[in-house]
C-alpha cells in the first residue's frame, strides 16, 4: 500500500518528466539543480560568488569559438616573423639562377658590415624539411653560411618571414620574378626557370600546358614574356642544352633556331632524324667544351686579361651544315639551295633536294675560293750537318742523296699546299722561309673575310680561321729559338717586338687566342672544323702526311729546344 510520501514522490517524478518533454532533456548538471517549486521559493537568493561559480560552470559547457580551433600545430604560420638557426636554412634547388651573382663580393662586404637588412622570406615543403628562400635570397643564405663558417657569430641565426608552402611552381615563379626585376638573369637561366615552372605546374595541376597557356599562366603572376619567347625557351632547352649557357636571344631568334629547325626538317625528309641529331649534338658538345675551357682559363688569369666567352655563330652554323650534309648525302655547297627548296616546297622529293644547286644571276665567274698562289719554291733548305767524314762533305754521296730527297719533299709540300689553296685560300698568309723546319711560316693576313679585296664565303672564312693557327703551330714560329729566322718585315715579327698585348690583339683579329705564356691556343674546334669538311679535310690530311714523313726523314731539323716567345 502506498503511503502519502510515496504518492508525493511518484507525482514529483511525473512532474519532472512533463517538464523535460516540454523543454528538452536536461543535462545532468542541470538536473541536479532542479527542485520542487515550493523548495525553490523557500531557497535563499544566490550570492555574488555563487553566480560567478555558476557562470564558470556554464562556460565549460559552451561550444568553443577559438580562432585556432582545428588548426594543425605543424602548419606554417603564413607571414610570421621567426628566428631560425642558420643550419635550418638551405638554398632553393630549383633556383633559376645558375651562375654566381655578379655582385656577390659587394653583397658579402655589406652583410659583413651591417648584417642582413632586408629580411628573407622562407618556406618549406613539410615540417620534416629545411627552409629555403621564397622568391629571392639564395645568395644571402649562401653568404650567411659562409660568414658564419668564417667565425661571424651574428649569422648563427637569421630573422626571417615564414611562408606557407604553396608548391614548387609558385616558388619558381617568385624567384624568376625577383631575378627579372633585378635584370641580372641570362637568357638560358630564364629559359630553364620557365621550363621548370611548366613541369611543376603540370605535375600540380595534372594537365599539360601549351605555349599559349604557359604564357597566360606566367602573365598572371607578372611575367610577360610573350608566346614567341616562350617558344624560344622551349626550343633552347629541348635542342640546345649543350650550348645553352652561351645563347643570346637575338642569335637564337634570327640564326640558330631557323637553321637548326631547317636541318631537323631536312632530316625528317630523308628519314635520318637520329643520324642528324647525333651529328648536331657532337658539334654542340665541341663548341660547348671549348667555351667551358675558355671560362675556366679566364678564372685563372687577371680580369683585365680575360677573353669574352662568346659563341661563334658563323663557325657553329658552318660546322652544323657540314655534318648534316654528310648525314643526308647532299654536297655541302648545295645545302643552302636544298634548304631553300624545302622551305618553298615542303613536298619536294629527295631526288630534287639532292639535285638542288646554287644559282648565280651574274653569269659565269671565277671560282669563289681561288686565290693567287704565293711563291713557295725552295721551301726546304739544306739540313744542318752535325757530323764529319767523306760522306758528309757537300760533294759526297750522302749530300747528293739528301739534296734529292729534300727536293722531292719540297715539290710534294708545294703540291699539297697548292691543292689546299685551291679549296681554301691560304696562300696570302703562307710564306716560304727555308730556315724553318718545314720551310714556311704563317703570317697575319690582312683579313680573314677578304682575299685580294674579294669577299669570300662565310664557310671559307671559317676554314681560314681554323687552318691559320694549325699551320702556324706546325711551322715552329711560336718557338723563340726559331722565331729569329723570320724576316724582320713580317707582321708576326713586328707583333712580337711590340710585346705581348700587341701579339694578343693581332692573334685575336685572326680568330685565335694567344696565352700569357706565349703560346697559340688551338682548340678542338679548329681541328674538327678542318677534318670534318668533305673537301678541306682530305687536302689537309694529305699535307699532314707529307709533314709527318719529312719529320721522320729529317729529325735533325727539329732538334732545337723549345722556348716560349714571352717567357
Amino acid at each position: 500500500m502506498r503511503t502519502p510520501e510515496t504518492l508525493t514522490a511518484v507525482r514529483r517524478a511525473e512532474h519532472l518528466k512533463r517538464q523535460q518533454a516540454a523543454q528538452g532533456t536536461a543535462t545532468p548538471a542541470e538536473s541536479s539543480h532542479l527542485t520542487h517549486p515550493q523548495e525553490s521559493m523557500n531557497a535563499p537568493a544566490p550570492t555574488a560568488q555563487q553566480k560567478r561559480l555558476d557562470a564558470a560552470k556554464a562556460a565549460l559547457h559552451t561550444p568553443t569559438r577559438n580562432a585556432t580551433a582545428g588548426m594543425d600545430p605543424m602548419d606554417e604560420a603564413d607571414g610570421a616573423v621567426t628566428i631560425l638557426s642558420i643550419d635550418d636554412i638551405v638554398t632553393y634547388n630549383h633556383n633559376p639562377r645558375s651562375k654566381p651573382n655578379p655582385k656577390r663580393a659587394d653583397i658579402k662586404a655589406s652583410m659583413k658590415a651591417e648584417g642582413i637588412t632586408n629580411m628573407i622570406s622562407v618556406t618549406r615543403r613539410s615540417p620534416k624539411d629545411k627552409y629555403f628562400p621564397y622568391g629571392g635570397g639564395n645568395t644571402r643564405v649562401e653568404l650567411a653560411k659562409e660568414l658564419f663558417a668564417e667565425g661571424d657569430t651574428k649569422f648563427a641565426t637569421l630573422t626571417v618571414i615564414t611562408k606557407k608552402w604553396p608548391g614548387d611552381a609558385q616558388v619558381i615563379s617568385a624567384h624568376l620574378a625577383e631575378n627579372d626585376n633585378r635584370g641580372d638573369i641570362t637568357f638560358w637561366e630564364r629559359a630553364k626557370g620557365v621550363i621548370s615552372f611548366k613541369e611543376e605546374f603540370e605535375k600540380e595541376q595534372g594537365r599539360p600546358l601549351s605555349a599559349a597557356e604557359l604564357n597566360k599562366e606566367l602573365k598572371e603572376i607578372g611575367l610577360n614574356y610573350g608566346i614567341k619567347m616562350i617558344q624560344n625557351f622551349v626550343f633552347a632547352v629541348e635542342q640546345l642544352e649543350l650550348i645553352g649557357p652561351w645563347l643570346r636571344t637575338e642569335d637564337l631568334n634570327t640564326i640558330i633556331r631557323p637553321a637548326v629547325s631547317a636541318y631537323i626538317e631536312l632530316s625528317e625528309k630523308f628519314d635520318k632524324q637520329k643520324e642528324v641529331k647525333d651529328q648536331m649534338e657532337s658539334i654542340f658538345l665541341m663548341h660547348g667544351n671549348d667555351l667551358e675551357t675558355l671560362d675556366s682559363s679566364n678564372k685563372e688569369i687577371d680580369p683585365a686579361e680575360r677573353k669574352e666567352t662568346v659563341l661563334d655563330i658563323p663557325s657553329l652554323i658552318t660546322d652544323l651544315q657540314s655534318v648534316v650534309s654528310k648525314a643526308v648525302g647532299i654536297n655541302v655547297d648545295n645545302m643552302p639551295a636544298a634548304l631553300e627548296l624545302l622551305a618553298s616546297n615542303p613536298k619536294a622529293t629527295i631526288e630534287a633536294l639532292k639535285a638542288a644547286k646554287p644559282t648565280d644571276d651574274k653569269g659565269p665567274q671565277a671560282p669563289r675560293n681561288q686565290a693567287k698562289q704565293a711563291p713557295l719554291g725552295g721551301m726546304l733548305g739544306k739540313v744542318p750537318n752535325p757530323g764529319s767524314g767523306a760522306n758528309s762533305e757537300p760533294g759526297g754521296t750522302a749530300a747528293v742523296g739528301e739534296s734529292k730527297t729534300l727536293d722531292q719533299f719540297s715539290k710534294q709540300l708545294i703540291a699539297d699546299i697548292s691543292a689546299l689553296n685551291a679549296i681554301v685560300p691560304v696562300a696570302d698568309f703562307i710564306i716560304a722561309e727555308n730556315r724553318l723546319p718545314f720551310g714556311f711560316f704563317v703570317d697575319f693576313p690582312e683579313s680573314m673575310d677578304f682575299v685580294e679585296n674579294q669577299k669570300i664565303s662565310e664557310e671559307m672564312a671559317g676554314q681560314r680561321e681554323a687552318l691559320w693557327p694549325l699551320l702556324a703551330c706546325f711551322s715552329g714560329q711560336a718557338n723563340e729559338a726559331l722565331a729569329n729566322f723570320l724576316p724582320a718585315e713580317s707582321k708576326w715579327v713586328q707583333a712580337k717586338l711590340a710585346g705581348l698585348p700587341a701579339m694578343k690583339e693581332r692573334c685575336k683579329a685572326a680568330g685565335v687566342a694567344f696565352s700569357n705564356n706565349g703560346t697559340l691556343v688551338v682548340t678542338s674546334m679548329h681541328i674538327w672544323m678542318v677534318l670534318s669538311h668533305p673537301t678541306v679535310g682530305p687536302a689537309f690530311s694529305a699535307l699532314l702526311k707529307t709533314l709527318s714523313a719529312f719529320h721522320h726523314q729529317f729529325p735533325e731539323k727539329f732538334s732545337s729546344d723549345f722556348k716560349l716567345l714571352f717567357s
